[in-house]
């Protein structure tokens, strides 16, 4: 992967690597503040050396070095400039010894460094001694050529004080060299700032030598070599302390520590989006409905509503005898199914638009429940305005065919939507049930239909919640129910809950319709009963009435398996009867089976 190459206006992370648009300086490199006008700046001192603002030649700044004996003696040492083995460089400077002895003097010299900025050797001029020169200013140079191993070459002013207890003062100033910078082939410019960055809108004069540096912007920039890769693993996506102040317009950003954030919405502006609550994913697109229209998106792109040959609509309005809207959009094995109030259509969809056609249409099968609509196993349940339906392939044929599977609690079904409140359903597969959800401020009837592992036959529960339940979800083979703040699993392993702090069992019912036993209007008598399951024994009451629901004989408590110890005796007489059996919740139970012992009576009707 290439280098970028330097952008104006940007922001650039500490470590950030350029390469130019512009080639870099190349050629005669001055000694950087040579005169010492602007302090110390580009050299470091040692020893008894001092910058002063007065006393120099070239202006009146210079670097002075005053005392006696060998461990007061000074120098000055500039930054470090890159060189290739071999190139040569002539050195000089400007010194004056004011006072000492004989030995006191001054000198230069260049120090030579490798790649690793270890000391190799040093190339010294003759020591410019008092008593060869006086006190006058005079210049010393000094011509070296970089050792084989040289990567970096530093300029040293070396002062000698007095050798004996006489102090002496020594100035330097004037600094300057041939130095050239070396072949500027391979650079590349790393960000060494503290912090995130905007670089300049007009781009920076690059410094040609290695190690140079430049300010562009907030950004600082030193040249670097290519020659050699060193991997340095550091953050470059870190948040701030504390909490930026966030732009509230689309395109605002704000730095936060290293990370830029932009603002973008995820609104869809897009005009030709129908922003409708009838929506479903298929065939990796987005279809919503529109009127009596289904319009979808572009493939992956649930933004684009208006690319041509991508984004388009189905013309479902045209396959109805009727001019009701869309209403339901349910994926259904592999295809999509649209109802309204009185038809439904299914449509073979697919990425490319010229591949999408009508497979079947149904007129008097409708629905208007966007929420209530799931595919289950081989079908597809949805409500209608009788009840629970499903629509499904006919056997040993390719047509689609309506069933009629929620017949059994059509009453039940009708009494909650007449009762209004929020309707949703979901398809519970580590269960094999089908959950449809009637939700009001703090309570939910949930009728579950449960499909038989033999023969496809099913049967309806009805659950009740002590909360409105909002929406399912599952991840794995769990059930998760959303309800205003809180989010609870369905377990089967379950049989009470924590709720407010105190547990909370779950109640069971199970209760018979009114039976007959196959002769109508006869009166019955029913000597007693034997009940077998599992878990948790319940207790059971005898209806004797069907006009009134509240006339049940007194519940009696039975064990989880009664034949051991013969039918337990419950005299009852009427001509229909039912079983109520009521399970106090804590445990487990499972009902196998309630065996009855029924007589006709002797000179009945």
């Amino acid at each position: 992967m290439s280098t970028p190459a330097w952008s104006p206006a940007s922001l650039y992370q500490p470590g950030a690597l350029v390469v130019p648009r512009t080639a870099p300086q190349t050629g005669a490199v001055a000694l950087a503040n040579g005169d010492f006008e602007n302090g110390t700046a580009g050299w470091s001192l040692a020893g008894t050396a001092v910058w002063v603002a007065a006393g120099g030649l070239i202006g009146p700044a210079a670097i002075r070095s005053e005392g006696s004996g060998e461990a007061n003696d000074g120098s000055v040492t500039s930054g470090r400039y890159p060189v290739t083995p071999g190139q040569s460089i002539t050195l000089s400077g400007m010194g004056r010894v004011g006072g000492g002895t004989a030995g006191t003097g001054f000198a230069i010299a260049l120090v030579w460094y490798d790649e690793n900025d270890a000391l190799i050797s040093s190339t010294q001029s003759a020591m410019l001694r008092l008593q060869q020169i006086g006190s006058s200013w005079r210049q010393v140079s000094v011509v070296g050529s970089a050792p084989a191993r040289a990567r970096y070459v530093r300029a040293q002013g070396v002062m000698n004080v007095s050798e004996s207890g006489t102090t002496s003062v020594i100035w330097m100033d004037g600094f300057s060299w041939t130095y050239k910078s070396p072949n500027t082939f391979g650079l590349m410019y790393r960000a060494t700032q503290a912090a995130p960055g905007l670089s300049s809108s007009v781009e920076p004069v690059w410094p040609g030598a290695l190690g140079g540096s430049v300010t562009d912007g907030e950004v600082t920039w030193q040249a670097v070599s290519i020659s050699r890769v060193v991997w340095e693993a550091r953050p470059i996506m870190r948040t701030g302390t504390t909490e930026p102040v966030w732009p509230l317009v689309d395109g605002g950003s704000v730095l936060d520590g290293t990370v830029l954030w932009l603002a973008r919405t995820n609104r869809v502006t897009d005009p030709s989006c129908p922003n409708s609550p009838v929506v479903a994913i298929a065939a990796s697109k987005v279809f919503a409905a529109d009127g009596d229209i289904v319009r979808f998106s572009a493939t992956a792109n649930p933004r684009d509503w208006s690319t041509t040959q991508d984004a388009g609509y189905l013309p479902t309005g045209l396959q109805q005898a009727n001019s009701n809207d869309a209403a339901v959009l349910a994926p259904y094995r592999g295809n999509l199914t649209v109802f309204n109030a009185s038809s439904f259509q299914m449509w073979q969809v697919d990425p490319d638009p010229e591949a999408m056609a009508i497979l079947d249409q149904m007129d008097g099968v409708g629905s208007s429940w966007q929420h209530a609509a799931q595919p289950v196993a081989n079908d597809l349940f949805y409500l209608s305005q009788l009840g629970v339906r499903t629509v499904g392939i006919a056997n040993a044929a390719e047509n689609l065919a309506s069933g009629d599977v929620g017949s059994p609690v059509d009453e039940l079904i009708r009494e909650e939507m007449a009762a209004g409140g929020r309707i949703v359903a979901t398809y519970y597969p580590g269960a094999g049930q089908f959950w449809l959800a009637f939700a009001r401020a703090g309570a939910t009837t949930v009728h579950v239909y449960t499909m038989a592992r033999v023969g496809q036959a099913g049967a309806w529960s009805r659950y009740t919640f002590p909360f409105s339940v909002e929406a399912f979800a599952q991840l794995g083979d769990d059930l998760y129910i959303r309800h205003g703040n809180s989010i609870s699993v369905v377990s089967e392993l379950a049989s009470s809950d924590q709720v407010g702090g105190s547990e909370i069992n779950f109640p069971g019912l199970v209760w018979w319709p009114w039976l007959d036993f196959g002769t109508p209007g006869q009166t019955k008598m029913m000597e007693g009963f034997d009940y077998v399951g599992t878990g948790q024994g319940p207790s059971i009451s005898i209806g004797y009435d069907q006009r009134n629901v509240a006339a049940f004989t007194p519940a009696y408590q039975v064990v989880n398996d009664t034949m051991p110890g013969g039918m337990v005796p419950i005299p009852v007489a009427a001509p229909t009867l039912s079983v109520k059996l009521a399970f106090a919740g804590g445990q487990k139970w499972n009902v196998q089976s309630v065996l009855l012992s029924v007589l006709p009576m002797q000179g009945g009707p």
